[in-house]
Order: C-alpha cells, then sequence, then structure tokens
C-alpha cells in the first residue's frame, strides 16, 4: 500500500525541522519552570540526557532515543522529525551514538535569541501603549496557538483591549497595570510544550510638589515637599536651576528618598527654582517649587493650595465644619435647621439625635450623605456649607460608593435597621454636577431588586485606572455577579466552583488586576479565608484558607493589609488581633511581616510617608485610647496615646466604626479621629495630636475637604 500524502514517510526531516524539533524539545521540558539561562548553565540539558541515557553508559544510542520518544510521547513535538532523527545531524564522529559533547553542542548550534528566551520572556510596556507578544513554539506548518491567563482561553474572553490574531500572535491595546502579569502560550494540539510571557507595565512618573512658590527670609529654614507616584516606584532627586544640588551638610537637607528638601540658613543665592525629579523606565517627570529670598517675605497664595483641608464631622446634634490648624470651628449645621428650600429639619425633631449612615466627598464639591430612616440622601455644596438637594431613595440608604471617572454615586440601602443581607443598589448619575439628582435602579436580578447582600466598588487611587466593573454578591451566592458600572448591568456570575466563599469584604488593586476578597462559609457564618480573584479572567489566582479578615489596598496599591480576625478555635488561645501586610506585584501578593496587638481594631487609614514615596498605616482602637502606627516599608510600629475612649457600643448604628479614622490626604497634614463626645487632630508629619474637639456627641463620620 502507499503510504498516505503527509504521512511520516512521505516527509522528510530537514534542517529546520530539525531545529524545530529541538526547540520544541527544549519547551517541552521547561514546561515546568526548570529551565535556566542555557547559555550560561547546562542543567536543563544535563538533565534531558541522563533521562535519555537508560543505561548510564554517557552516550545515547539509536534505541535509547526511540525509547525516550514513546515514553514521553514525542511524537507530537515535530511532524517531519524524530528524537532519533538527532543521529543523522549531530553525530559528528559517525559512530552510530551521540556523546555528552555532541548532545550539547546540538542544541548550542540553535539561535541564542531563542534560547534566551526559553527561560522566561519578559516584555515591557508603558500605560497606553499597544503590545504584540509573538509566541515561540514552532511548526512546520506553524500550528494554531492558545493564549491563556492564569489557565484562561483568551480566544474566549470578551474584551475589546486583548485580541488573538490568527497567526498566533496576542495584541493588546491600550494597556494599563491591570493588564500586567503573566501570559502563556502553546500549540491548539499540544499542551506540553508551553512558553510563559511575563508582561511588565509601567507608569510616567507624576510629581506634585509644594509649596509651588515661597518667600523667605535671609537665615530661615526653606522646606519644600515631593509626592510621587509610578510603577515600579521611581528614583527621586532634587536639582536646582536644573543643576545637581551641592550636598553641603550645614545647607540641604534630603528627607527619606527624595519626599521632602530642606534648605538651612538660606541666603540671597539661595532664590531659585527647585525641581523634584522622578525617573523610571517609563520616563521622567518634575514639578518646580520656587524659593524667593527677600528681607521682608510677603505671605503668598501659592504656599499651600489647593492642598489645604477641612473636615467635616457628622454627629448626634448637626454637622460641624472644622480647620485642623486651629482646631476652630468653621461652620455649623445643627439639628433642627431647616433644608433650604424644604420644611424639613437637617435631621429630627428637637431633642432627637441624627442619624448617619455614610458621608463621601465628591469630586471636592459636593459632600453626599445618607440619612437611612429618612430614606435619603443629602447633598451638601463644599463652598457654601449648606444642603443644596435631597434624594429620595428606597428605605434605609446606608452605604455610598463614587466612581470618578463615571460621575456616579452607588447607594446600597439596608432593607431595615439591621443589616439581613438583603438590600437594594441605586445609582445617582452626575453626582458632581450642579443640578436636581434622582436615583435609578441598575438591572435587577430574576425580576428582584432586593437580592444583594453586598457590593464591591473600586475605591479611588493614586494610579488612576478607571475600573469598568464592581462586583454584587447576592443572597447566598459562592462568588461574585459582575457588574458594567457604565452601563449599569449584570454581565457575568463567577462561580467559585472548588472554594467555600461567600465574599463579605473586597478591596481592588491596579497593579496587576487584582480583586482580593474576604469569605464567609454561608452554612456556619464564620470566616473561610482570603481569595485572590484575576479582574482580566475572573479566574482565582490563590486562596489562603487561614488568612481571615477584610483587606486594605494602599491608595499605590504596593499593599495590602488584612485585619486577620481569630478564628474560634485561636481565640482559646489569644485575642490578639494581626495586622498582616502583603505586598503587590504583578504576579501576586507576597507576605512581608505581620503585626501583633491587643488593641481591638476599629478602623484604618493610609497617610502619606514622610521616608517614602509610599504610605504608613493608621489604626484606631475600640478598647483603648490608642492609635497604632505601622511603617509598611519596614513594619516598625509606634503607638500615639490619649486618644479618649471610643463611642459606646449601644450608640454605634448602622454598621459604622466606633472610632472612625480618616486621612487628609495627598500632602495633608492631619489625620482626624473621634472619640465617644470628642474629635482629635492627629498630625501625621510628628505623630502626635494637634488638638481635642469637645462637646462634640457622637461624632459618627468624618469627611475631608479641600478649603474654598
Amino acid at each position: 500500500m502507499e503510504p498516505e500524502s503527509g504521512s511520516l514517510e512521505d516527509q522528510e526531516c530537514c534542517q529546520q525541522d530539525y531545529d524545530f524539533m529541538k526547540e520544541n524539545l527544549l519547551l517541552f521540558y521547561s514546561k515546568n519552570g526548570e529551565v535556566k539561562r542555557l547559555g550560561g548553565s547546562d542543567s536543563l540539558m544535563a538533565s534531558m540526557f541522563a533521562h535519555y541515557d537508560t543505561n548510564a553508559d554517557n552516550y545515547l544510542q539509536g534505541e535509547e532515543l526511540w525509547k525516550a520518544s514513546e515514553d514521553d510521547k514525542m511524537s507530537q513535538l515535530s511532524q517531519a522529525c524524530i528524537l532519533a532523527d538527532m543521529l543523522l545531524f549531530d553525530d559528528v564522529d559517525k559512530d552510530g551514538k551521540l556523546s555528552v559533547a555532541e548532545f550539547y553542542g546540538a542544541f548550542n548550534k540553535l539561535d541564542s535569541e531563542f534560547l534566551k528566551k526559553l527561560e522566561v520572556a519578559i516584555v515591557q510596556a508603558r500605560v497606553g501603549d499597544n503590545v504584540e507578544i509573538k509566541c515561540d513554539v514552532t511548526g512546520s506548518p506553524p500550528p494554531p496557538i492558545v493564549w491563556r491567563r492564569n489557565g484562561f482561553d483568551l480566544n474566549a474572553l470578551n474584551e475589546e483591549e486583548i485580541k488573538v490574531f490568527v497567526d498566533g500572535s496576542l495584541y493588546l491595546t491600550n494597556v494599563q497595570l491591570v493588564h500586567s502579569g503573566n501570559y502563556t502560550c502553546h500549540a491548539q494540539k499540544n499542551l506540553n510544550i508551553v512558553q510563559t510571557h511575563v508582561l511588565h507595565i509601567h507608569t510616567l512618573p507624576e510629581v506634585h510638589v509644594i509649596p509651588r512658590i515661597q518667600s523667605r527670609a535671609p537665615g530661615e529654614l526653606a522646606e519644600m515637599e515631593c509626592h510621587v507616584t509610578g510603577v515600579p516606584v521611581p528614583k527621586v532627586k532634587w536639582l536646582k536651576n536644573d543643576e545637581d544640588l551641592k550636598m553641603l551638610a550645614d545647607k540641604y537637607t534630603i528627607v527619606g528618598n527624595g519626599t521632602a528638601l530642606m534648605v538651612s540658613k538660606i541666603t540671597y543665592s539661595d532664590t531659585g527654582a527647585y525641581m523634584c525629579v522622578a525617573s523610571s523606565p517609563a520616563g521622567s517627570s518634575r514639578d518646580i517649587s520656587s524659593l524667593v529670598v527677600q528681607d521682608e517675605p510677603a505671605p503668598s497664595e501659592f504656599e499651600r493650595i489647593p492642598f489645604s483641608r477641612r473636615f467635616f464631622a457628622f454627629h448626634d446634634w448637626g454637622i460641624s465644619v472644622y480647620d485642623p490648624d486651629n482646631c476652630r470651628l468653621y461652620h455649623q449645621v445643627q439639628s433642627v435647621d431647616i433644608i433650604p428650600g424644604t420644611q424639613e429639619n437637617l435631621c429630627a425633631e428637637r431633642g432627637h439625635p441624627c442619624s448617619w449612615g455614610r458621608a463621601i466627598n465628591v469630586a471636592d464639591r459636593y459632600v453626599y450623605v445618607s440619612q437611612p430612616t429618612k430614606g435619603r440622601v443629602l447633598v451638601i455644596s463644599r463652598v457654601q456649607m449648606v444642603v443644596v438637594d435631597v434624594v429620595v431613595t428606597d428605605k434605609f440608604p446606608v452605604e455610598l460608593y463614587y466612581v470618578p471617572h463615571l460621575d456616579q454615586l452607588w447607594v446600597l440601602c439596608w432593607r431595615g435597621p439591621v443589616d439581613r443581607g438583603t438590600k437594594t443598589i441605586q445609582i445617582i448619575r452626575d453626582a458632581s454636577q450642579k443640578k436636581k439628582h434622582h436615583t435609578v435602579h441598575p438591572e435587577p436580578v430574576d425580576g428582584h431588586f432586593d437580592l444583594v447582600s453586598s457590593l464591591f466598588i473600586p475605591s479611588t487611587s493614586d494610579l488612576g485606572f478607571p475600573w469598568k466593573y464592581g462586583y454584587v454578591v447576592h443572597s447566598g451566592q459562592n462568588g461574585l455577579s459582575k457588574m458594567d458600572l457604565r452601563a449599569m448591568k449584570y454581565v457575568k456570575t463567577i462561580e467559585f466552583a472548588n472554594i467555600t466563599c461567600h465574599p463579605i469584604g473586597a478591596d481592588f488593586a491596579a497593579l496587576g488586576g487584582f480583586i482580593v476578597v474576604s469569605c464567609m462559609d454561608p452554612d456556619t457564618g464564620s470566616a473561610n479565608g482570603q481569595l485572590v480573584l484575576d479582574y482580566l479572567t475572573d479566574e482565582v489566582v490563590s486562596f489562603k484558607a487561614t488568612l481571615l479578615g477584610k483587606p486594605h489596598v494602599s491608595p499605590d496599591s504596593q499593599y495590602v493589609v488584612t485585619l486577620h480576625s481569630p478564628s474560634d478555635k485561636e481565640k482559646n488561645s489569644s485575642n490578639d488581633i494581626t495586622i498582616v501586610v502583603q505586598a503587590v506585584t504583578d504576579s501576586g501578593l507576597h507576605f512581608l511581616f505581620d503585626v501583633k496587638t491587643t488593641l481591638r481594631i476599629a478602623d484604618l487609614t493610609f497617610f502619606s510617608s514622610r521616608t517614602s514615596h509610599s504610605y504608613d498605616l493608621y489604626a484606631s482602637s475600640s478598647n483603648k485610647e490608642d492609635i497604632l502606627l505601622v511603617n509598611l516599608q519596614d513594619g516598625k510600629v509606634e503607638m500615639i496615646t490619649g486618644i479618649g475612649r471610643a463611642i459606646d457600643p449601644r450608640s454605634s448604628e448602622w454598621g459604622n466604626s466606633r472610632r472612625p479614622i480618616a486621612s487628609a490626604g495627598i500632602f495633608g497634614t492631619y489625620m482626624v479621629t473621634s472619640a465617644n463626645e470628642a474629635v482629635f487632630v492627629i498630625n501625621g508629619k510628628t505623630r502626635t495630636v494637634n488638638c481635642e474637639i469637645g462637646n462634640v456627641v457622637h461624632p459618627r463620620l468624618l469627611v475631608w475637604v479641600r478649603s474654598p
């Protein structure tokens, strides 16, 4: 019988086919990450030779090569060549067997660029770039290629920015930090040969300095601060008039890694433009702080604007606005005051305290605050300090979430004064616009609006990624429902098939595109570990069953802080709370350190670090009069004492913290936290109490705004 066209008997193993086979052979054995850089190490080839050399005589005979091909099912490596063809091409002395030197020589003839790519193909790009990644899995003819991320076939991904072309290349449009991470490729009919490509996304550094300009007298001290964001963390240096500073010990002091520059004993010659320059693989950026030295310095309106802040305190008897520098009352709205344009009181009849749900700063134009018992959300003008709109909602509106790039305010309404896991969602559109507002519902679930138990909306971060999706948890759901924020519609249900996880908390890390979820066992009601989900593919990246507690991602996406609550078994031996700190990388979360404390953590906030271009952690306590400070760079711990007694638990409502703590943000000097009948202003730079503001009964909500 004549052989069929295209069969092995009808094909000749040419040099190109032979090289393809050797490339695929190396990929085949390096699929589990065992390969090292072949140009400087022969460990992979040594292990391959030992695997083939079954009689251990340091030679490879034809029988051994045939047997290895059959045992490892290598027929799929090439349609034209077989392993025994090595004797035809690389048996240099023609003795019918391969020595170690001949075997190594066969692979050393391969293209050096291919050998480098075998280790791991590193791809670097900048946010906004279009990226094309080629797969080095080859064949004759070229096989169809499958691309995966976290095991998910990207051909099945319904996202416009990620496409697999017919030639086997992966194309990503307008890449963002969430696209960073590992991508693997393999031939459609061969899962054994896999190549990994690691995509690193860089951002152009953003640099901001204060003051923009300052005037000082000779002999005084001038200080300039610099805040830098970027991935990877940029390197920072200071210049004067575009030239390097002459680092004189008695003249210049650079704080930390460039977060501030101090100029001592200034003279007229110190007048100039001081530049904070940040550099990374994506490029460099700078911002300028100008210093004018004169005999009679005039205070400049630019010295701190727009970074000066005031804060709103929502308490039993109304709303108070304070200046943190001098701790004076700036404005007050009492509970019995009439809301302009209505006949209604701000809160209730005389003698009845206010009931507040949540409050949030919207675009530094308005403060929105929910009033659950009245079924409404109040809109307060930052400039006028009065209620300018009343938005009627479903019953018991409590939780508020703002989406800046869509200008939406999402409202989660409870079904009663106690959270029983059935809620509704409403959205206020054009939230920062001067107009009469109203709410709309998103798409219902099975015709019902009240099946929601939790809503997770990405918070604003330094990296400014415009998240496309939020996530909803429905009653008893072992997974998440994915919500298109712009369309306000459900697009997918994500089931955690092999993991028991009813999500009860979540936060978002733009770097790597991770959603960090805290889980509960719906049957027992107990905490059940921490799950990390890939934002692009909805695949589970990792699950840590022993890490219990709500995750908090730092504004720069560098850290995930989890307040680990002890399980029932652990409570028998210790009542300590553990603060677990993990680093965010584009490959996942990695444990850094943990801190054990006897404080019952009530709330936490991130405050700009004085020594690095990142953040420190501040945590308030419900059982002691202390604030815990954790340096997230080195794990060092400090305490700020004398903060007063937390709000009585009987006065706590709507799931609010008994001691909220809020940071003034970038370049902010202060944090503010509450006691039972007072507000404490904390200087985050000196780590001391700036002042105590008394006669504020049950200050439940604290919100910072920019000064007008």
